[in-house]
């Protein structure tokens, strides 16, 4: 056996398996499992590891039987040692095709799920083409100085700045007020502002946090830059990925890094790379996936060759922008401040592509395992991918709107689809999509697994801070677990969808009209779903699975299925794993059904 493999080209295996081979000869007294540290870092041992296997493999033909049997367990011991890390090898050179595999099977073996549902969450939330691009490692969170900025930034997020604009226009009073509020009617703040959101507040935000006088950000500049971006945002018309969807991922940024403290432990130009990086996240939005772009064969699609299509043209606009006359409000930034900012950026707005969702879960939930490896760029992705998708951690009024409006456009983009003869995507049809039902599987699959990650990825490293700064004797903020506001919400929301869930042998045809229905066809249905009929009537029913509408009013328990959060897996296991969604947020549009 050990001849035949040492005769074998040098394949993925061989070079795993040789790689860490020269590691086992180090001591006579040490087993080894005990010798065997591999680094998959340093490429120069594998041709060191592979003339080592082949000296091993001379060596046997020369020992007796007893000690050749010793080598092979030797040989044998390797290849069970290196038998875990083979297989992130092997997804590393093929790309992202094996977790695909494992996501789709996962939805697909969901029970009492609509087909529907699960055909949007596997189209939406995988890589179905494309495998996930091999960013630069950036620097970890080690860095003490960043303790030391912890106790200044309690105060300078929450206080009231001296800077404060002039203007005491309705729209800013309203930011001054509740701009630190979870729940803030972004809706209201559109219409005070003339649909003009992002020119008071971006202002606002970065004062909030110093960074105006910190970066020397040129305010006319910035007021004509944030001009620019809410004509890019309200370009196309959207229902939802439109300027108010902009300025709400924007504010729930904010809320996740100031309320939580983690700003306390981030840069300055990482705290403007990410702000600005919500604000652009899906400008000049054009109301359709990226697997509709590609279907069509769209010219951004030939720009960007298949791949994140709506992510690239969000934040390719983005510095577009920049190079229009007074338009570039950071003009002051050094080349290496600037470069940095532009990094992030990237990272994190390519990081809302939904089909990158499982992806990046997965990966922070091994990242903390060991909490010090995480790496900053990483963390602040997952922070914008879950601000992106954060509307069902709203009150009922705002979740029920923001959802209302994305069916709209997933509705409009398949009338598109039926004009030009394609099959209708997941989720797009106006007469068959399963609104309650998407959504209840939405809120289970995605979001509470998302939010109850970030609120452990929050605890991990700010603990990992606080333990640095009281081993370095540095001043830090007395540690405690985050706040999680989102926990109530989602339970309380999971609850109004689940009672608009219509039985299977209880569904009424009520064909939706721009994505709603009648307020009267909503209570009846209510109404049907408090007090079902013992009685089936054949001339009226249809099944569950073929046809239903957008309904309006409601509220659930969810419960958790993370530690900590709402526990819905304990609720009801049959509907928990309905992965789905209308609820996605500015990322879904720039995925795909």
């Amino acid at each position: 056996m050990m001849s035949s493999m040492m005769r074998r080209e040098p394949t993925l295996d061989y070079i795993a398996v040789s790689y860490i081979a020269p590691k086992c000869q180090n001591n006579e007294n040490e087993s080894p499992e005990d010798k065997i540290k591999p680094d998959p870092l340093d490429p120069k041992n594998i041709a060191d590891s592979i003339i080592r296997l082949e000296e091993l493999k001379k060596a046997s033909l020369s020992k007796t039987k007893h000690d050749s049997d010793e080598v092979l367990e030797q040989a044998l011991s390797i290849l069970r040692h290196t038998e875990s890390i083979i297989s992130s090898i092997r997804r590393a050179s093929v790309g992202m095709v094996s977790e695909d595999i494992e996501a789709q099977t996962m939805i697909s073996s969901v029970e009492d799920t609509p087909k529907a549902v699960k055909e949007w969450l596997a189209a939406t939330f995988t890589k179905q083409i494309f495998g996930r691009r091999q960013a630069v490692e950036p620097p970890k969170f080690r860095s003490i100085v960043q303790a030391v900025r912890a106790s200044m930034y309690v105060d300078k997020i929450t206080r009231k700045t001296s800077q404060a604009p002039v203007d005491v226009s309705p729209a800013t009073l309203m930011l001054q007020d509740q701009l630190n509020n979870w729940d803030i009617d972004v809706f209201k703040y559109d219409g005070l502002t003339g649909n003009k959101p992002f020119r008071g507040l971006f202002g606002e935000v970065l004062r909030r946090y110093g960074l105006v006088k910190r970066f020397k950000i040129n305010l006319h500049n910035l007021e004509n830059y944030c001009a620019l971006v809410e004509n890019g945002y309200n370009l196309h018309g959207n229902p939802y990925h439109n300027a108010i969807h902009g300025a709400d991922v924007l504010i729930t940024t904010h809320n996740l890094i100031s309320s939580t403290g983690f700003a306390s432990w981030m840069t300055d130009i990482e705290i403007l790379a990410l702000l600005f990086s919500a604000m652009i996240h899906d400008v000049e939005h054009t109301g359709t996936t990226n697997n509709f772009h590609i279907c069509t064969s769209s010219p951004l699609t030939i720009m960007y060759n298949d791949r994140s299509v709506l992510e690239n043209h969000h934040i390719s606009s983005a510095y577009r922008y920049l190079d229009q006359p007074d338009s570039n409000p950071f003009d002051k930034l050094s080349k290496d401040d600037f470069r940095e900012m532009r990094g992030i950026a990237v990272e994190a707005v390519l990081g809302t592509d939904m089909s990158a969702h499982f992806t990046q879960i997965k990966n922070m939930q091994n990242a903390l395992f060991n909490p010090s490896t995480v790496n900053r760029n990483t963390a602040m992705t997952l922070i914008l991918h879950c601000a992106d998708i954060s509307h069902p951690t709203k009150t009922w009024g705002l979740h029920k709107k923001w959802t209302d409006n994305l069916m709209e456009e997933f509705f409009c983009q398949g009338d598109k689809e039926t004009s030009l003869g394609l099959p209708n995507s997941p989720l797009c049809n106006r007469t068959e999509t399963l609104v309650p039902e998407s959504q209840v599987g939405f809120i289970d699959f995605i979001i509470v697994p998302s939010m109850n990650l970030l609120g452990d990825m929050f605890d991990a490293l700010l603990l990992l801070q606080n333990e640095e700064a009281n081993a370095t004797g540095t001043k830090s903020v007395n540690y405690k677990k985050v706040d999680r506001p989102w926990d109530n919400r989602l339970s309380e929301n999971r609850k109004r969808w689940k009672e608009l869930v219509t039985p299977k042998d209880e569904t009424p045809v009520t064909p939706a009209v721009n994505g709603r229905v009648k307020e009267e066809e909503t209570e009846s249905v209510k109404e049907k779903v408090s007090h079902p009929p013992t009685k089936k009537n054949s001339t009226t029913d249809q099944p569950s699975s073929r046809k239903s509408s957008s309904q309006r009013n409601s509220q659930t328990d969810a419960p958790s299925s993370l530690n900590g959060g709402p526990k819905i897996l304990e609720e009801d296991p049959k509907t928990v794993s309905s992965p789905t969604a209308t609820g996605q947020s500015a990322a879904v549009v720039g995925a795909c059904p």
